[in-house]
């Protein structure tokens, strides 16, 4: 028997380490991979033993059987036959608890019992519509992902030194950077062949996408006085990104890493470490780790320490799940499933906003009826979770992209996924309008009423669907905050009626020289017909630049 042991022994422990080695549980109970862990690795041996348990106990069992008949002495009074029962115990005891522990913890610790607790983990501060800043396409990521992947693919095919040797991953994570937005991803090895080619000096550089224009860049790292990236997730054994972060953090909860670049240009790996309420329950983040893939180094912050240049903390996923479960546990569960009462739910997709210079996540609030309306919006900051909440009833995402695609039926483009945008205090939807995954067109679609539309030539540009969408929202007053409406009486000197594409468009000089802007519009026919000179009148606006947009005519 102990030569077996002493063969069997070296063997297990050569399975215990392969199993964690390509697998890379965290040595952390919170986690079910530590769970699945100690069921692959001790569960074995506990089964192996309790088998040899029962074995030996069926053994003393057919000799107490035997004896019995033949007249002799019950076999089964040693100490031997105890002990094996005493192990069979311990064994199953030991089984119960790996397989039970897990499932009794999740069950005791769900959303079943604890609704309220799961819906207050993200606290949703009210905010009026003016928290969007007004829009500027400097900083408006018109440019999606997809074809975000479509201009890597294109520079990188450029590359013929390169592009046998490596491919682009399609990443794209978007961040705010040098004071605009992109979309920056990395290259990868292109197979295992490649890896070992290329590890000596490791992958040579990343792209950036201006997530405004298009530009596209391929940043070779040598030009920033850099060695390559040695630690990715496509490296192999040692090399891989992931492998190397489990044995730094051997007990941390982490996620799939995000490729980000400082404002210096350096690439960096983030993992976000996490932990359970239970085991696998209630995920909440704690921070992050930032690792160099270059040098190897790696620094764990906490949540509230982490760089400020750093955009991705928390991830999409988990946001979407939290909002959805603070609009759909409020009142407990059992509500949440079947009475429904007041249970709200994210829309069908998400976006992204820069906003003082972090990126957030916007997607909308809609009921759970989902019907063809929000009833409002939500912002969460992707570094810090701080989340607000926007309650302006309108059009959906899905419906403004129906709308939109309608104004172009004849071509059959397709919408992108839209992005809500301020424009003069107005919520607006802003999305591209693609053939075969090209960007063709530029199309605004208002919030509150998705029967206006705006649509530009992608080669007219966005200002250029600006001025559109601000003449066409010009006489809409009523989703506006009423903090950035003035007020004043004024005496009218001129009018000028010009007609821009069906809309009849009054420009009105007041006697003390400003002008007014406002779209002709059923509520004020009567004001804007037989308007002359000295006229007086109260009139509500937004100052733009000069113009000053009326929204309201008291008199």
């Amino acid at each position: 028997m102990k030569k077996y042991v002493g063969f069997l022994l070296p063997l297990y422990f050569v399975y215990v380490f392969g199993y964690f080695y390509v697998v890379l549980p965290p040595l952390n109970w919170h986690s079910p991979e530590f769970w699945k862990f100690i069921c692959f690795t001790i569960g074995p041996l506990i089964v192996i033993l309790l088998l040899v348990s029962l074995t030996k106990q069926g053994i003393h069992a057919f000799g107490n059987l035997k004896n019995h008949f033949s007249n002799q002495q019950v076999y089964d009074t040693s100490e031997d036959g105890i002990k094996w029962k005493k192990i069979t115990k311990i064994c199953i005891a030991i089984l119960v608890f790996m397989v039970g522990f897990p499932f009794l913890s999740a069950a005791l610790t769900s959303k079943i019992l604890h609704a309220k607790e799961y819906a207050n983990r993200i606290e949703l501060k009210d905010v009026k519509f003016s928290e969007i800043p007004n829009v500027d396409f400097k900083k408006t990521p018109i440019i999606d992902r997809d074809s975000s992947i479509r201009l890597g693919d294109k520079v990188m095919g450029n590359m013929t030194e390169w592009v046998s040797q490596f491919d682009v991953s399609q990443e794209y994570t978007q961040i705010s950077y040098k004071d605009s937005v992109y979309r920056v991803t990395p290259l990868t090895y292109n197979g295992i062949i490649k890896y070992f080619k290329n590890r000596k000096n490791g992958i040579p550089a990343y792209i950036t996408v201006d997530s405004t224009s298009g530009k596209t860049t391929l940043v070779k790292l040598q030009d920033l006085g850099l060695k390559g990236m040695r630690y990715v997730p496509s490296g192999m054994f040692n090399d891989n990104l992931m492998r190397h972060l489990r044995f730094q953090h051997p007990t941390e909860i982490f996620g799939s890493p995000s490729f980000e670049i400082d404002e210096k240009g350096r690439p960096w790996y983030i993992c976000t470490t996490y932990t359970y309420k239970g085991v696998g329950t209630k995920k909440s983040v704690t921070g992050a780790i930032f690792l160099d893939p270059i040098t190897g180094k790696s620094t764990k912050y906490d949540l509230k320490s982490v760089p400020k240049w750093a955009d991705r903390i928390i991830p999409e996923s988990l946001v979407v799940t939290q909002l959805d479960e603070h609009g759909s546990l409020q009142k407990g569960f059992i509500n949440s499933v079947f009475g429904q009462n007041g249970v709200t739910i994210t829309s069908e997709g998400y976006n992204y906003l820069e906003k003082d210079g972090d990126i957030w996540l916007y997607t909308g609030i809609t009921s759970a009826n989902s019907d063809e309306s929000n009833l409002g919006f939500a912002l969460v900051n992707l570094r810090t979770h701080e989340a607000m909440k926007i309650a302006t009833a309108g059009a959906n995402e899905v419906s403004a992209m129906k709308s939109a695609q309608s104004e172009v039926k004849n071509y059959g483009y397709e919408s992108t996924f839209p992005l809500l945008i301020n424009v003069q205090g107005n919520p607006v939807y802003l999305m591209s309008l693609k053939d075969n995954g090209l960007i063709k067109m530029y199309a605004t679609v208002s919030a509150v009423d998705y029967q206006k539309v705006a649509t530009v030539s992608s080669d007219d540009g966005l200002d250029t669907l600006l001025k559109k969408t601000v003449d066409l929202l010009g006489a809409d007053n009523s989703h506006v905050d009423k903090e950035n409406i003035k007020e004043e009486k004024i005496t009218v000197k001129s009018i000028e009626k010009i007609f821009v594409e069906g809309n009849t468009v009054y420009y009105i000089q007041s006697t003390k020289g400003n002008i007014f802007k406002v779209t002709f519009a059923t509520k004020f026919e009567d004001k804007l017909i037989f308007l002359k000179e000295n006229d007086q009148l109260d009139v509500s606006y937004i100052d733009s630049e000069g113009i000053k947009y009326i929204k309201d005519i008291q008199n």
